[in-house]
């Protein structure tokens, strides 16, 4: 038979997971159409600001559109003109301009006229279209962060999944880690955590829980999850976008409570307590349980003997 001493320790009760570093927001830009990438402003490990240009690709076909498009609006446009020329000036002498789009239109002329018009509408359209165009050419940082991602070769041909650029922004620093949802009852906003981080096993990062996402999703095995974003109150010295880790979120805690280990305690809330040679059922009250102890809040004394593994009751 093996025994423990009943000591007093801190426990705590925790839920553990899984999760990333990352920061407090995060950018993964793309081109909004297929092109040849022209520049690109910036590398892995920059700083960059909302609002600066980062990359662009080859206008010189959006260019030739563009002047394309200009063409047919100028040819639109005559024959608008012409139309409305023959029709009020000329042909039937109503009054001239003054008739277009009255009551003294036939119906003939408004047909003439109004698809006149709306082919010259649909060309000034295609204008504005390919001037749209231009805009999607350039990818600009939609916030102040650091590049932890950049496609550093220019002159090649990118599609709209191409990943450019990243952006991270790393004024606070994050551990996102998916709780499963028969535990997310648990878990509230302002609870405090502690987070190692795979690279680092020695360090232990402490941050408090800021948001629970209001979303599940399901993972690769079929478990229902939900996101809770710990922000680091410790961040790590070196930032590094996607680090995986454990998070192990407190969920209540003793600092100096009689504690026994689980294994010590039977379904029916019974210990087996050593008193000489004999072993004797004593009921207890527990009270925390955390992966390893739980706490006695009634029924034993520092420094008694439980035995571990007792047979059920």
């Amino acid at each position: 038979m093996q025994f423990a001493e009943v000591k007093r320790q801190e426990i705590k009760s925790i839920v553990s997971s899984s999760g990333n570093l990352t920061g407090k927001n995060s950018a993964d830009l793309k081109f909004l159409l297929p092109g040849k990438l022209t520049f690109i402003n910036v590398k892995t490990g920059d700083t960059v600001f909302a609002g600066q240009v980062l990359a662009g690709l080859d206008t010189q076909q959006l260019g030739i559109e563009l002047q394309q498009a200009r063409n047919t609006l100028r040819d639109k446009q005559a024959t608008t003109d012409k139309v409305i020329d023959d029709i009020h000036l000329f042909q039937y002498g109503n009054g001239g301009f003054a008739n277009v789009g009255t009551e003294n239109e036939t119906m003939t002329q408004r047909q003439l006229r109004t698809t006149a018009e709306v082919a010259r509408d649909n060309a000034f359209d295609s204008i504005k279209l390919v001037q749209r165009g231009f805009q999607d050419t350039v990818i600009i940082s939609p916030l102040n962060g650091l590049v932890t991602q950049a496609l550093e070769v220019p002159n090649q041909a990118v599609s709209i999944t191409d990943l450019i650029v990243q952006v991270v922004d790393t004024t606070a620093i994050y551990f996102d880690t998916d709780i499963d949802e028969a535990d997310i009852s648990k878990v509230q906003i302002g609870q405090q955590a502690e987070v190692i981080l795979d690279a680092y096993p020695e360090d232990i990062l402490s941050g408090t829980v800021e948001q629970i996402l209001p979303q599940s999703k399901t993972t690769s095995q079929g478990a229902k999850v939900v996101t809770v974003r710990i922000r680091l109150d410790t961040p790590p010295a070196a930032f590094i976008n996607g680090l995986t880790g454990q998070a192990d979120i407190i969920i209540e805690s003793v600092t100096a409570s009689l504690t026994i280990p689980i294994e010590a305690l039977r379904d029916d809330n019974t210990v087996l307590v050593r008193e000489g040679e004999k072993l004797v059922s004593r009921k207890v009250t527990p009270g925390i349980i955390s992966e390893t102890d739980v706490e006695i809040k009634s029924g034993l004394r520092i420094g008694e003997k439980v035995q571990l593994n007792p047979p059920s009751p």
